[in-house]
């Protein structure tokens, strides 16, 4: 198993430091306000004390560690950095047309055929009610409800219940609901009868792209405000920006960070590696045997293969960090109190910790936590100067563009 498969299933199995840095870096200045900006307002409606913010200048944040950073790492000229990008991001009218063909394909259109009788494969067009000891219960009733026979989609007999049935025709169909009934367990086991009136059978028509109207539109999307062909591309135009937005910005992040370790000179404080590479173990550990499951079960490798991987990764990940942490240094970078408290209290929720403090003692108390944030911070910074260029030479953005906070 390579090296990437494990860094991956850690990055989604573990929170650990560089973790909280990668994923913050992501939501931190759009959820918690830019780096280095106070949390004061002008409101006059609030008080004064919820007005009270406190800037962390550098040399406190650093004095989380016990060695001085810029001996151990010699930086590159971080902010005018160029990152290669493997794909240009921008949303084409052909990724527009694209998506609504795919789209399409899960809402398609029918033809109501000439045939009468119901078998099996034949998709019907129904309306039906659902009653549980004679009163309707919610979600047991719909009309005009399009159902292939014999696709599953309902409980066993009801479709059945409709084979050898004719177009017109009202049957009553006595079923019951499965015990293990997910979809609502208070339905579980129930007794109910569907009244299903067949109002025709239809065929699928194969809806292509210069099918699309406003009457399509309306019909399939309308319960969601979109009624027209252009509402529908303005809302996928949206769709695909955001999405893309999204996979450029983690690019572009990815591509930052392997910069710095390639360009940037970093040794190691003695001692500090296999530190790192015990704690992590031990919480890797921790982690297994609070889930109940054996080691290959959590974490998809064997232990021996775990152990042959690790040092590699805690090194890759340690360099990272001190790189990030001379940054904030040679930025003399500050943060607020108020947004890493924001911070904390949005990640605490995101993993269901029970409180700040708990979050603090797990991973290495608050001062660390929050140089892990002022870490971020730097990393925001970086990005929003990286200059970005497609994999063809040709440049794909300025700046401007490339911005991780950018809306």
């Amino acid at each position: 198993m390579g090296k990437d498969s494990f860094k991956e299933r850690n990055n989604k199995k573990m929170k650990k430091k560089l973790v909280m840095v990668l994923m913050a870096v992501m939501v931190a200045t759009a959820a918690l306000g830019g780096c280095g900006q106070k949390g004061a307002t002008t409101d006059s409606s609030v008080s004064a004390e919820e007005e009270k913010d406190v800037e962390i200048p550098a040399k406190e944040l650093l004095k989380a560690t016990d060695y001085k950073v810029e001996k151990y790492v010699k930086l590159n000229d971080y902010m005018n950095m160029t990152v290669e990008l493997s794909k240009d991001y921008t949303v084409s009218d052909a990724d527009i047309q694209s998506y609504i063909e795919y789209l399409m394909s899960m809402y398609p259109s029918y033809e109501v055929s000439d045939k009468k009788t119901v078998e099996s494969g034949d998709v019907v067009n129904i309306d039906y009610v659902g009653k549980i000891d004679g009163e309707e219960f919610s979600g047991g009733s719909a009309t005009g409800q399009h159902l292939k026979i014999g696709s599953g989609s309902f409980i066993d007999g009801f479709e059945d219940g409709l084979i050898g049935k004719n177009v017109g025709e009202t049957v009553e169909l006595n079923l019951t609901f499965p015990e293990d009934y997910s979809n609502n367990t208070d339905l579980a086991g129930k007794a109910v009868v569907f009244t299903v009136t067949i109002n025709s059978i239809d065929t699928e028509k194969e809806m292509v792209y210069d099918d699309l109207t406003d009457e399509y539109v309306s019909e399939n999307f309308g319960n969601k405000g979109i009624s027209t062909v252009d509402d529908l591309k303005s809302q996928v135009s949206s769709v695909l920006e955001n999405r893309n937005h999204s996979s450029k910005m983690t690019e572009i992040q990815s591509g930052v960070l392997q910069k710095l370790l390639d360009e940037c000179e970093v040794t190691l404080p003695d001692g500090l590696l296999d530190q790192r590479i015990t704690e992590y173990k031990e919480r890797v550990n921790n982690a297994v045997e609070k889930s109940g499951k054996s080691f290959e079960d959590y974490m998809g490798m064997s232990e021996d293969d775990f152990n042959n991987q690790v040092s590699d990764y805690i090194e890759e990940s340690l360099k990272q960090e001190l790189i990030l942490e001379a940054v904030v240094k040679d930025m003399n970078l500050s943060v607020s109190q108020k947004n890493f408290e924001e911070f904390v209290d949005s990640y605490v929720s995101s993993y269901n910790i029970a409180d700040r403090d708990t979050f603090y003692k797990e991973y290495g108390g608050e001062d660390y936590i929050r140089l892990s944030y002022a870490e971020n911070q730097a990393l925001s910074k970086i990005m929003e100067s990286v200059k970005t260029k497609v994999a063809d030479n040709t440049d794909a953005s300025d700046d401007a563009d490339s911005s991780a906070d950018a809306e």
